[in-house]
């Protein structure tokens, strides 16, 4: 057994090698002594070696199981080879090895043994010392001697030995020989230099003086092709991308003239050449533009390759007569040039970085091939417009199905709002249709640049409400498939291209607006309730069913007559409707809302005069977000400002049925005997009118205007829309409610406060006061003034007789604040209203004839109005007392 000593020093060792670098020497020996403490010091017994046996088959065992039979057999293996081995420190190994394993079940694989695996040493790299120490150099040998050799020296001179050592004379001698002979040279180039440049270019055939060059045809054809391929050539001279033939070259074996119309002929295909050559030089930014190029550079690079073929055989002699002469040449090539000619003639209309003046271009040209009957024009032009329209609809197409805006080209022509938005202004604010000076859309796209944008808008909606699992455009559905399509139809039969090509737009884009329209109305149907909307709208505003406001208006306008002050308080109201709309299936009471104008109680007296009073009241209804984008704000408040007039119509009505009509019947009025037939024929007179507006206003405008527009809401979105504002901006015109009519609602309205004013007349307090007996059911009229000062007095105390005897006498003076003049009577009053009565009925007669002539379709509606009412109220049949 080891010495405490070297187990100590052991240790010690241990700590150094496990301890990090960084820790200062004086801690260093503190550690140490910790270790070697606790390690002494340890209760841990010798290690069982039978323990460490049974551990390891354990683990050979369980890896079988879990069928890791290559783990395990490298196990046993490896304890086999220990075996052999006497090592008694053997099983303390295993041991730890044992106890620092992690998981070897799921970490041990044989793969991870290569890691382990020692690998080769690589041999030192072989250097000279090496090799001389194995196979000496020969230094005496001749082969290390460095021949020396002069400027001027030859093969078969001698070579000069070279010793180890130069002397300063042989080192100066070499140097001044070696300047003298650069010296030489320079001399000698400089005196040839411009001879021998001046004399080769002076031997060129092309600088000979004359004239005339003549020249050989089968040079001729040499130098057209070299002209053709774009390299530039004597024969030929260049004017920017414009070449024209040197003047002085002419055949031997033909006459001048015949000479320079063939070297113009060939001069003007290389000028085609030169031109789409320079047009492809520019730089294009544009995707559409790339492709255009590239489609143009295939089709050069293709008249390249066949003169590179001409030259070909022209070099290797393949002709049938062994020579090509430069007409054959240029009758060849002139076929081959048709493609390039048509591209040339192209690029003379079509703009660098304009991809939509580009599709303009190439859609005309197009055209005119087919009306001309260019057939190659056609075949050349058609590929290029096709390839570079489906990449020009790549984002038409992503928009159209997916609502989508695509980057930010400036080719594309719908833009996408970069405000703050809300969902419920999707379909009028976010995107914008862009159509300016600038083209920003082909022009063959224009008549479809209003659907292509509606459609993109329902894809858009559509996905904001339902997203589709399918995130890329289906091509067969998108406008390129139409582009491909009119390309095959053309080349293929007899039709005109623009009219498949416009067809095949039309189709497609009916196709994907038919569906997504249906989708998103189905989905604003189902989930939405869009048809229910607008039946709540038609009970909450264009009463359609008046016996469910009855109950709820009758308390409203009884609290109006008493001058109650909280009657337009918004919570009751908004309770009342509640609970007057409880039965109707279609309005939701949650989604109501009411809003109200509080005024001064002390104008409450003189504003329940007149039916403008019920402008202080407005009630509004919750609109889902996908709704408010066909349903619009300003429709809305047509609908309050339609659902204003028919309560102003109602409250003249309630007044005469409810209070009038019982004073004139029941109660006598004071005065003449003739004052109670006068008050009877009037307060009859104005109950046929109320009653005769309002039933043409329900029966005859609001009832068939709405049934045409919920039959005609079968259309697109933008057609729903433009249907519903259409309907909504109509009925508001055709019930005196909007801002063009205020002459004749102004009449309307005073003729209903004329209602108001002789229902207060036949029910003031001096009529009252002043009739011998009272009925009972006067007697229950109970005016607000009287109920106000008898509320203040209980407050402050107990009622005293003589009050009591105030409010007894005002019981008679029923709802009524209008109170008679001591200079006046009854029936000068019911004159005066008469007289004003004619007078408003027939402004209101002639402005409905008028203005029903310039009203187009409500011009109708206005000249039944205006017939009804002359029919009962005939001119000659007014009578003024």
């Amino acid at each position: 057994m080891a010495s405490s000593t070297t187990i100590t020093a052991w240790l010690e060792e241990l700590v150094q090698s496990l301890l990090p670098t960084s820790i200062p020497q004086s801690d260093i020996r503190k550690y140490k002594e910790d270790f070697i403490r606790q390690v002494k010091n340890h209760g841990y017994g010798p290690t069982n070696q039978f323990e460490v046996i049974e551990r390891l088959t354990g683990l050979e065992e369980k890896l079988q199981v879990l069928n890791l039979d290559d783990v395990a057999e490298e196990l046993y293996s490896r304890r086999t080879k220990l075996n052999i081995t006497e090592d008694r420190w053997l099983p303390d190994v295993l041991d730890l090895l044992l106890h620092l394993s992690m998981d070897p079940v799921n970490n041990s694989r044989v793969r991870n043994l290569e890691r382990i695996q020692a690998k080769p040493q690589t041999p030192p790299p072989l250097t000279w010392k090496d090799i001389e120490a194995t196979d000496p150099i020969g230094r005496d040998d001749n082969i290390w001697d460095i021949p020396e050799y002069s400027d001027l020296s030859s093969d078969e001179d001698e070579v000069a030995v070279s010793t180890t050592t130069t002397s300063p004379v042989s080192i100066k001698q070499r140097g001044s020989i070696g300047k003298a002979v650069s010296r030489t040279f320079e001399k000698v180039g400089l005196a040839q230099e411009a001879s021998s440049s001046s004399d080769l270019a002076s031997c060129q055939f092309w600088n000979k003086a004359g004239l005339s060059i003549e020249t050989s045809e089968q040079q001729a054809v040499r130098e057209v092709l070299m002209m053709l391929n774009g390299f530039p050539t004597s024969m030929f001279n260049l004017y920017g991308n414009e070449l024209k033939p040197d003047p002085r070259y002419r055949l031997v074996n033909l006459e001048v003239e015949t000479s320079s119309r063939l070297l113009t002929q060939a001069a003007n295909l290389g000028s085609t050449m030169r031109s789409v050559m320079g047009w492809l030089e520019d730089s294009h930014n544009d995707a559409v533009m790339q492709l255009i190029e590239h489609r143009i550079r295939d089709i050069l690079l293709e008249f390249h390759r066949f003169i590179t073929q001409l030259q070909m055989d022209v070099a290797n002699g393949n002709y049938s007569t062994g020579v090509i002469t430069l007409l054959e040449l240029l009758h060849q090539t002139s076929g081959a040039s048709v493609p390039l000619k048509s591209v040339a003639g192209l690029l003379l209309h079509m703009p660098n970085n304009e991809p939509v003046a580009a599709l303009n271009a190439m859609y005309k040209h197009v055209n005119l091939a087919y009306l001309c009957f260019d057939q190659p024009t056609l075949d050349t032009i058609l590929p290029v417009f096709a390839s570079a329209f489906e990449k020009y609809a790549v984002p038409i197409d992503a928009w159209v199905q997916m609502g989508v805006v695509e980057g930010s080209s400036c080719s594309f022509f719908i833009s996408k709002s970069v405000a703050s938005r809300s969902p419920a202004t999707l379909w009028h604010d976010w995107f914008s249709l862009i159509l300016d000076e600038n083209r920003t859309i082909p022009s063959f796209l224009e008549n479809y640049a209003q659907r292509i944008f509606a459609a993109g808008k329902t894809a858009a909606l559509l996905q904001y409400l339902n997203p589709p699992e399918n995130k890329t455009p289906l091509i067969e559905l998108g406008l390129a498939r139409a582009a491909e399509e009119a390309s095959e139809i053309a080349t293929t039969l007899p039709v005109p291209f623009s009219a498949t090509f416009e067809m095949l737009i039309d189709r497609q884009l009916s196709s994907v607006l038919s569906t997504s329209t249906g989708a998103l109305k189905g989905l604003l149907e189902e989930h939405f309730g869009l048809s229910c909307l607008l039946d709540a709208f038609q009970y909450l505003y264009l009463s359609k069913d008046g016996a469910v406001l009855d109950n709820f208006e009758g308390k409203l306008f009884d609290q109006i007559d008493r001058c109650v002050e909280i009657w337009n308080d918004r919570f009751l109201v908004a309770d009342g409707l509640a609970e007057t709309f409880a039965e109707v299936k279609c309005i939701d009471s949650e989604r109501l809302n009411v809003q109200s104008t509080y005024t001064s109680s002390r104008s409450m007296e003189s504003r329940r005069r007149s039916v403008r009073i019920l402008s202080a009241l407005t009630v509004s209804y919750d609109i889902s977000w996908p709704i408010a984008n066909i349903i619009l704000p300003e429709a809305v408040t047509c609908y309050q400002r339609i659902a204003l007039t028919l309560g102003q119509i109602r409250r003249a009505k309630f007044v005469l049925e409810r209070r009038a009509y019982f004073c004139v019947q029941s109660v006598p009025l004071p005065g003449e005997p003739a004052v109670q037939n006068m008050a009877r024929d009037l307060c009859f007179t104005l109950a046929v009118f109320v009653n005769s507006v309002y039933d043409h206003f329900t029966s005859c405008t609001i009832a068939p205007m709405t049934k045409t527009m919920r039959s005609r809401l079968e259309g697109s979105v933008d057609e729903m829309i433009s249907i519903h504002n259409e309907y909504v901006r109509l009925l508001e015109l055709a019930c005196l409610s909007g801002k063009r009519m205020k002459p004749l609602q102004d009449s309307l309205l005073s003729i209903l406060d004329l209602c108001l004013r002789f229902t207060d007349i036949v029910s003031s307090p001096l009529t009252a006061a002043k009739q011998s007996s009272r009925d009972f059911e006067a007697s229950s009229f109970i005016s607000a003034r009287s109920h106000r000062r008898r509320r203040r007095k209980v407050e402050q105390d107990e009622s005293s007789s003589s009050e009591d005897e105030e409010d007894e006498d005002g019981m008679g003076e029923g709802y009524s604040t209008f109170i008679l003049d001591e200079d006046t009577s009854v029936t000068e009053e019911i004159i005066k209203i008469r007289q004003e009565f004619t007078k408003y009925v027939t402004f209101l007669m002639a402005g409905l004839r008028g203005v029903a002539r310039s009203s187009g379709e409500i011009g109708d509606l206005l000249e039944l109005l205006a017939d009804s009412l002359e029919g009962v109220f005939p001119q000659k049949r007014i009578r003024v007392f």
